[in-house]
C-alpha cells in the first residue's frame, strides 16, 4: 500500500514536471506555436478552396491555386496581425504599410506556390490534391519567416516610438 502511495506521488511529480515543461516550451515557441495552427488553419482554407474549384467546379487548376492563395492570404493576414503576432497598428497608414508588405511577401510565396503546382501537375503528372497538400508545407516554411519579420519589426518599432515619446514627456513633466 505504501509502495502503491509512492509511486502515485512520483507519478504526479513527474507529470507536474512534464506540464512545467510544456509551459515553458510554448513560452518560449509561443509565435511559433500560434503561427503554426494559423498557419495549418490557413492551409486548410487553400486546399479546400483548391479543391471546390478544381475537383468539384473543374475549373483550370492554376485559376483554382490563385483564388485558393487570395482567400487563404487575406485569412492569413487578419489572424497573424490579429491572434499570432498581436500586431497592434497606429493609424490606417501603418495598416495599409503592414498589409502592403505581408502581401508582397505572399505575392513572392504566391509565385513559388504556383511553380510548384505546375511542376508537380503538367510536369510529374501528380494527383493535383496531393500536389497543393505538399506544396502548402513548403509555401508554409517560407511564410512563417516572412511574416515574421513583417509583424515582429513592427511591433519592435512601434514600441521603441513609444518609449522615446514617453522619455519625452517625461523630461516636460
Amino acid at each position: 500500500m505504501i509502495l502503491l502511495l509512492y509511486n502515485i506521488f512520483e507519478l504526479e511529480e513527474t507529470v507536474a514536471n512534464g506540464v512545467q515543461w510544456l509551459i515553458k516550451i510554448y513560452h518560449q515557441y509561443q509565435y511559433f506555436w500560434k503561427y503554426a495552427l494559423f498557419g495549418f488553419m490557413a492551409a486548410l482554407v487553400n486546399v479546400l478552396v483548391f479543391w471546390v474549384l478544381h475537383s468539384v467546379l473543374a475549373e483550370h487548376y492554376l485559376f483554382s491555386n490563385t483564388i485558393a492563395w487570395v482567400l487563404a492570404t487575406l485569412f492569413s493576414f487578419f489572424t497573424n496581425k490579429a491572434v499570432v503576432f498581436q500586431s497592434k497598428s497606429q493609424d490606417f497608414w501603418h495598416w495599409c504599410r503592414e498589409f502592403i508588405s505581408f502581401m508582397l511577401t505572399r505575392g513572392l510565396s504566391y509565385f513559388f506556390d504556383t511553380f510548384l503546382m505546375f511542376v508537380g501537375i503538367s510536369l510529374l503528372f501528380w494527383a493535383p490534391l496531393l500536389v497543393k497538400i505538399i506544396d502548402q508545407v513548403l509555401v508554409g516554411l517560407f511564410n512563417y519567416g516572412t511574416s515574421r519579420l513583417i509583424f515582429m519589426e513592427s511591433n519592435q518599432k512601434m514600441r521603441m516610438r513609444q518609449q522615446i515619446m514617453k522619455r519625452l514627456s517625461d523630461r516636460n513633466n
